[in-house]
């Protein structure tokens, strides 16, 4: 048997006698195949199979009952926007508030509102965040509100809001 002539072939015949070498080396291989098909299969996937944006532009409609004495109020969301973002307004008490930090993924919709409460008079106020939490299904959207800051405590506040008929864009 003649020696191997060239570096090639003495790093061939190394690994061809220690196994160990050669079970990693296949290995390896096999592990670098399944990631590069599994990319491949998640790329195509994404391709066929892209999540739309819940239809929820338009104007909707929510009677709310505050956790407050004889607090029961109709209030009016109107959502724009398109792929996550949302903006547009919602009504707090009946007073319109912008939308602020707007988005929607995968049916849920999720914004702040701000308004100021006051103790007494309005030269001592607060700043409220409202905190909206919605799941969207088809004309509905089922909402949990929780507001905080503030001179009370609030406790989260379900309500269902629909889309009013005709206000689709």
């Amino acid at each position: 048997m003649s020696d191997p002539e060239t570096r090639l072939d003495r790093l061939n015949l190394r690994i061809r006698n220690n196994p160990v070498v050669a079970s990693l080396i296949i290995l390896g291989s096999i592990v670098i195949a399944l990631s590069t098909f599994t990319n491949a299969a998640k790329t195509l996937l994404d391709l066929v199979m892209t999540e739309t944006r819940p239809n929820i532009n338009g104007e909707w409609k929510a009677e709310i009952t505050y956790d407050w004495i004889n607090a029961k109020y109709s209030e009016t969301f109107t959502f724009n926007g398109d792929g996550e973002e949302v903006h547009g307004t919602v009504s707090f008490l009946g007073a319109k508030r912008g939308i602020l930090e707007g988005k929607v993924s995968e049916g849920k919709l999720r914004f702040i509102a701000k308004t100021r409460e006051s103790l007494g008079d309005w030269s001592n106020t607060k700043e409220v965040v409202h905190r909206y939490h919605g799941k969207v299904s088809d004309d509905e959207i089922r909402f949990v509100m929780q507001s905080e800051g503030g001179f009370s405590e609030h406790v989260p506040i379900e309500f269902t809001a629909h889309r009013v008929p005709g206000t689709s864009r």
